[in-house]
Parts: C-alpha cells; sequence; structure tokens
C-alpha cells in the first residue's frame, strides 16, 4: 500500500458492551491514535552481553478533540452520571434601584426558571470605591439599612437607596435540565470506539475509505470543559486502550484495528 496523508477527520461512534450505540458524532476537531511500545534495558543475564531488552507493557492511548460539549462525553471518559429534572443555579445580578419599582432579578423569568425564597443576599455598591454594603433583610417598612423582596424576587428599600446600584446573589430553579455528576470514586464502564473516515490518494485523487476500531477502550485522562472569552470551546477526551475479549466480531481478540480501502 502507498503511504498515505492523515487530512481529514471523520465520524465516530461509540458502543456499549451490549452493542448498543451509546454516542455519535460527526463533527470532530482531532482523533489521535498514539501506539506505546516501551523497552527497559536490563543489565546481566546468561546471554553473554552486558544487558538485554525487556519488552515493557503496551501504553497504547487514544484522543478525540471535540469543539463542544456533551453529557454523554461525560460519561464515557470520566464514569458521570447524568440526571435530568429541576436543578438550581446560582446567580449574581448588578442593577440600579428605582423609585416605587425597586429591583426585581432578571435570571429566573429570562431562562423560564423560578426564585428561591430565602436564597437572596442584597448589598449596595458604593460608586467611588465598588465597596459593597450589605443590607438585611426586613418583612415590611424597610430603612435605609434594609430591604424587603417578594416570592418573585422584587427587591425594595427605603427611598434615599433610589438611583443607587444594587448587587444580589440569589438562588433559582428550572424544571426539566439536565447535570453531569462526577463522584470522586468514579470510574467509567469500557465501550468500543469507530472512527471511520476518508482520505484522498494524492496519486490518483480518488477518495480512500478508512476506519479506526478500538475493541475495547476506558475513559480517563483529562476531559477538558474550558471556557475562554472569545474562543470556541473545545473538549479533549483521552482515551485508554484496554486488552478485548475474544468475540465473533473479533475472534482474534486485537485491541486495535487500522483498516484502508485500497
Amino acid at each position: 500500500m502507498r503511504p498515505l496523508v492523515f487530512d481529514g477527520v471523520g465520524t465516530v461512534s461509540v458502543y456499549q458492551t451490549d452493542g448498543t450505540l451509546k454516542y455519535l458524532d460527526d463533527k470532530i476537531s482531532k482523533v489521535s491514535l498514539q501506539l506505546q511500545l516501551d523497552w527497559q534495558k536490563v543489565m546481566g543475564g546468561e546471554s553473554g552481553y552486558a544487558f538485554h531488552y525487556t519488552a515493557q507493557d503496551l501504553a497504547d492511548k487514544a484522543s478525540i478533540e471535540i469543539p463542544r460539549f456533551s453529557t454523554i462525553l461525560a460519561e464515557i471518559s470520566q464514569g458521570a452520571e447524568t440526571e435530568r429534572g429541576t436543578v438550581k443555579f446560582n446567580e449574581t445580578e448588578t442593577g440600579v434601584l428605582v423609585a416605587t419599582d425597586g429591583y426585581t432579578v432578571k435570571a429566573p423569568a429570562k431562562y423560564g426558571g423560578a426564585f428561591v425564597v430565602d436564597s437572596d443576599k442584597v448589598f449596595l455598591k458604593d460608586e467611588d470605591t465598588g465597596e459593597l454594603v450589605p443590607l438585611t433583610r426586613a418583612a415590611t417598612a424597610p430603612t435605609a439599612n434594609q430591604y424587603s423582596i417578594t416570592a418573585a424576587g422584587k427587591i425594595t428599600t427605603d427611598v434615599t437607596n433610589n438611583g443607587k446600584v444594587v448587587v444580589v446573589t440569589f438562588a433559582w430553579t428550572k424544571e426539566d435540565s439536565t447535570k453531569s455528576k462526577l463522584s470522586g470514586k468514579r470510574r467509567p464502564k469500557p465501550f468500543k470506539l469507530v472512527h471511520r473516515f476518508e482520505l484522498i490518494d494524492d496519486a490518483s485523487g480518488n477518495p480512500v475509505p478508512c476506519q479506526l476500531t478500538i475493541w475495547k477502550a476506558l475513559g480517563g485522562g483529562t476531559l477538558d470543559v474550558s471556557q475562554e472569552r472569545k474562543k470556541p470551546t473545545s473538549n479533549t477526551m483521552t482515551l485508554e486502550i484496554m486488552e478485548p475479549d475474544i468475540s465473533a466480531d473479533n475472534p482474534d481478540g486485537v485491541a486495535v484495528e487500522l483498516i484502508f480501502g485500497i
């Protein structure tokens, strides 16, 4: 086979050990396979030489770079648990107290959530120093050092605070949401990974079908969940390659297969 230049990325699919399709993505930024076999120099022995080489255990690894986050990535790479239902967010808002209306927190209405009663802390922000001066919650008729708040998150205070900047920390809940839960004792489950891609034969200009199969992989290394201002998110999932069992699909029990249609 003529040498090929790897210059394209295709589709990645992940299967559970029972054959169920767990994850499918056709917009992968990078797939990296690092096959590593190290040798250790051992002194002495009966060969007559000063030393001989002994192969160490294989240290094969693979990694996938994906330009977005999915809870499935957290599951297969870190053993996370995905939970759907009502979740709670912690919020901080800065606004201005206006006459009569005061200030009403915005996040619950913006995202279709509900304000959590008694979760609020309110501060006046000094316009010169930026110092936050805490206000005390009062049921009714708040003074200049107090505030009142409704179940909907509307804050009112004494008229002497009108026009001042207010900082509010509070919690709110949203139904039908998703949570990734990562235990300190988490352990991911093994899976099969298939990377199906296409290359171009420089000599003929024809497409070459290719496939990488990792028969038994285990999530490990680092799942990078990063946010950087004005830069796209990129998550890198590192996998450990394991020794698979012999099966009808894999009668030779190979760990990794590279297939080229050329």
